[in-house]
């Protein structure tokens, strides 16, 4: 097997300022943001359905959300198998731990949804009466979420903490990171090589304990504030299905960020080499296949066991028009099109093709969260418009500006990992 071993100058990565996505970006984000919070107050106000408002609210909230978290498992995944080509690359999935106070809170709003989104908030679930319970149900992830994402939290400052610590000690430019937030973080510094050596085995230790909590949150997630739309279907792959797709979502996004900072940033754009790009597709074709397997894995046992309790949420979004044809668009974006594209090595390696086909992707993978809401709350008609547009693009403006502030404060490479090429007593 061949190791390619990051070439990298560190010199040079570690006197290179953060990366800022640039004021077009931001200008972006901003209007994404009004154009959603207007859209959204707009219908609330009106007479657009609130079920149909906080229902596709809750699609975009499912998308945006998982992706992040999906982005920040990556670093994980990264430290569990010392993936050395990742190097150059780990910040771009680090920067999505910025997202994630905003998603807390944008998921605690829908407890004022709730009665559209839910039946158990209206009359108890028969045989989970005080399980489900609402009230109850929202404390609970409240928890899991907040301690959670405060574990990711912790995760991504171990490594922003050797990263700048060594910064503010070696950088050509000190005054660069003199700033409180840096201050904060390097707080009782206790020397480089215990630092970084230190960081290094927490986050090892950390990385599969990480990993277990995300299936279990997210599994529980799925399973009762996803799938319990509907207090009758179940899927024991649902969960497994939910958190794949938040990973498979996030490979393409780290390749389309990264590809787009490349132009931007020289330091990033000279260590974002054909073995980055070519991993990342990969990364992507493997868990488009894995998504595929788990979505099969559901389907088939519950379409041939023929068992009423499971087809009949099925057949509303496969049998039956109009869902029936958008099932059809949302397999074929969120599988078949990007299965067949990227098996072409040429297309995972060119920033242009491998971009179309994770737009492609974007959209399957949120029509998957569409089709797994919506038919619940319109089962006749597919109510896709303006609102639905709206409200993801507020989301997207949001996303835009966390990310976008994360990575033009912080460095832009963790060029502190021992698998950078470096070595801490040759500084």
């Amino acid at each position: 097997m061949h190791i390619e071993v990051p070439d990298i100058d560190l010199r040079a990565a570690l006197d290179a300022p953060p990366m800022d996505p640039g004021k077009g970006v931001r200008t972006v984000g901003i209007l994404g943001v009004l154009v959603g919070v207007t859209v959204f107050f707009t219908a609330f106000f009106s007479d657009y359905p609130n079920k149909l408002l906080w229902g596709t609210y809750f699609a975009s909230l499912l998308f945006w959300m998982g992706l992040s978290v999906g982005a920040v498992m990556t670093t994980a995944i990264f430290q569990i198998v010392r993936a050395l080509w990742a190097v150059p690359i780990r910040r771009i999935g680090e920067a999505h731990i910025s997202f994630l106070p905003w998603a807390f809170m944008l998921w605690a709003a829908t407890y004022f949804g709730k009665e559209e989104l839910y039946p158990w908030a209206t009359a108890p679930m028969p045989g989970r009466e005080e399980w489900m319970e609402p009230n109850f149900v929202y404390i609970r992830f409240a928890v899991l979420f907040l301690g959670f994402f405060l574990f990711l939290r912790y995760f991504v400052r171990l490594s922003l903490r050797s990263d700048v610590g060594l910064a503010r000690l070696h950088a050509a430019n000190k005054e660069l990171w003199k700033g409180g937030v840096y201050k904060g973080l390097t707080e009782n510094w206790k020397g480089e090589e215990e630092e970084v050596i230190g960081a290094q085995r927490k986050m090892s230790i950390l990385a599969p304990v990480l990993v277990v909590c995300y299936a279990v949150v997210w599994t529980l997630f799925a399973t009762e504030l996803v799938a319990g739309m509907d207090t009758v279907w179940f899927s024991n792959m649902f969960g497994g299905f939910e958190f794949l797709a938040n990973i498979y979502t996030a490979w393409a996004m780290t390749a389309v960020i990264s590809f787009y900072l490349a132009t931007r940033h020289t330091q990033f754009g000279k260590n974002l080499k054909n073995r980055q790009k070519w991993d990342l597709g990969m990364l992507t074709f493997g868990f488009c296949m894995l998504w595929g397997y788990t979505f099969f894995s559901q389907f088939l046992p519950q379409w041939y066991g023929n068992m009423p309790e499971e087809t009949q949420w099925l057949i509303l979004r496969t049998r039956e028009f109009p869902w029936k044809s958008l099932g059809y668009v949302t397999l074929a974006t969120a599988f078949v099109i990007p299965f067949i594209l990227l098996i072409s090595r040429d297309v995972k390696k060119n920033p242009v093709t491998f971009s179309i086909v994770a737009c492609i992707i974007f959209i399957g993978v949120w029509l998957t969260k569409y089709m797994v809401i919506m038919p619940q709350l319109s089962p006749g008609e597919i109510p896709f418009g303006f609102v639905d547009i709206g409200i993801f693009i507020g989301f997207f403006g949001i996303y835009l500006l966390a990310v976008g502030n994360f990575l033009k404060t912080f460095p832009f490479m963790t060029f502190s990992h021992p698998q950078a090429n470096g070595d801490v007593k040759s500084w």
